[in-house]
């Protein structure tokens, strides 16, 4: 009997054994969703599995068509121990679109107060803005596609933002309304009156092409409005912001002095200005070239109240009407050196505002305005077949013989070149550090997203 009785007490123990087990493995591990596409519906399985995830939770979306009649919206919340992830299925592309009818009428889809979420691999096809994220924190949005859209792509304008990853998504032909007036940027983040800022965010290695505008508000590829600062724009792709409107590849306008925006390694071509700066910004590595109005325009803006703090470093700047256009007459803290501008007959550069600033070892081949060749800030570079590989290839890496090789200032020399080479003494001018190379051992300028060979 007392055998027995030990018995069911080892059973009982047992079961409660197994049972805190099973609770305890199904609390540490996080829940998968896969889910895949439906028919057309006001409220679809995406948005509601979306909004029902949890720490450490995933979705997956398996390839195919999911289009949603009615509003689009995510609230999802995950933690910095346990983000939540939204992504396509391996080797997938799942699409979230919208009816053909209503393009004006809600955004493909919008983030409501998200926070440690990551969204990857998914393309978003129409909707008035593509992406709109409204408030929100510590959010990764990679490998994702935004086209066809009827404004703007992606955007940041409806409350503060902090801490964002953008990176790699490939964002093309915007503003394509056809019942009302478009801006089309490829990315408009803050508010034009600095009510709302996006701050500590990296906008890196996307591809931005054929947006298109019809008002004045513009068809940048990436602008980053007044108030916004601590954001890094680095290593994009952008072209063709010239469809119907002409506005800059790049756009930051300032934070009136509470931090600095980084605007570096980018390739820029066939945009009104290839890079517009006002104020708190650096602007460094880029190459930008074949632009209808300047290569780069640094110059006071209505939005932004001063102008200080703007260093313009090893830019290359090819075949522009105007390589550069400098307004710095009330401008303060303002250095612009080791700059390759080859704008052959045309103006190279035109200045007003040069007793504000600091320039050095600027080389350059067209007309200047407001300043002259003397030596020390601006330098003869001959000519742009000179100077460069292959212009007419798109290569701008620096012959053996160019004038541009080790004769930068070593006070203004970024650490690292376009292709993230550390840049070594004595320092070449423009984009690119040779470093005894003949030929460009990276990536050469293409359509698409800028990587390694």
């Amino acid at each position: 009997m007392e055998q027995k009785n030990v018995r069911k007490i080892l059973l009982f123990l047992l079961l409660i054994a197994l049972t805190v087990n099973v609770i305890v493995t199904e609390s540490c591990f996080a829940a998968v969703f896969e889910i895949y596409p439906a028919t057309v519906d006001t409220q679809d399985e995406f948005e509601n599995i979306a909004n029902s995830l949890k720490p450490g939770d995933e979705l997956i979306l398996h390839g195919g068509l999911y289009s949603q009649s009615a509003r689009r919206a995510v609230t999802a919340k995950g933690s910095a121990a346990k983000p939540i992830i939204i992504r396509a299925a391996k080797g997938e592309k799942p699409l979230l679109s919208r009816p053909a009818d209503n393009i004006d009428k809600y955004n493909n889809i919008e983030f409501i107060d998200c926070s440690y979420l990551i969204v990857r691999g998914i393309r978003f096809r129409g909707g008035s803005s593509g992406v709109r994220f409204i408030r929100g924190h510590h959010i990764m949005f990679e490998e994702c596609e935004i086209f066809q859209t009827g404004n703007n792509a992606l955007t940041m304008n409806s409350g503060d933002c902090d801490a964002f990853i953008i990176r790699k998504n490939h964002i093309h032909h915007t503003g394509l309304s056809m019942s009302r007036r478009t801006e089309g940027e490829g990315m408009y983040i803050g508010c034009h009156d600095g009510s709302c800022r996006t701050t500590n965010s990296l906008f890196e290695g996307n591809y931005i092409h054929h947006t298109r505008g019809t008002s004045n508000g513009g068809n940048d590829g990436i602008e980053i409005k007044f108030g916004s600062y601590g954001n890094v724009v680095r290593d994009n792709v952008i072209h063709d912001t010239n469809i119907s409107k002409q506005y800059p590849g790049v756009f930051v306008y300032g934070s009136n002095g509470k931090g600095i925006n980084v605007v570096e390694g980018n390739v820029i071509w066939n945009a009104g200005e290839g890079i517009q700066v006002v104020s708190d910004a650096i602007v460094r590595n880029n190459i930008v070239f074949n632009c209808s109005m300047t290569g780069i325009t640094a110059a006071p803006h209505a939005a932004v109240p001063s102008v200080s703090n703007v260093t313009i470093v090893n830019n290359t700047i090819v075949n522009h009407p105007k390589g550069v256009l400098i307004r710095w007459g009330k401008a303060s803290d303002m250095v612009f050196a080791n700059n390759a501008i080859y704008c052959a007959g045309s103006t190279a550069v035109d200045a007003q505002g040069a007793e504000n600033a600091v320039f050095g070892a600027n080389f350059v081949q067209g007309r200047l305005n407001g300043i002259k060749i003397d030596g020390s800030g601006f330098c003869n570079g001959g000519t742009v077949y000179e100077a460069f590989a292959g212009p007419e290839k798109k290569s701008y890496w620096p012959k053996p013989e160019s004038v541009l090789i080790e004769k930068g200032v070593s006070d203004f020399a970024p650490e690292l070149d376009f292709n993230h080479t550390i840049r070594k003494m004595p320092f070449d001018v423009g984009a690119y550090e040779s470093d005894g190379n003949t030929e460009n051992p990276a990536w050469h300028i293409q359509m698409g997203i800028k990587g390694n060979r």
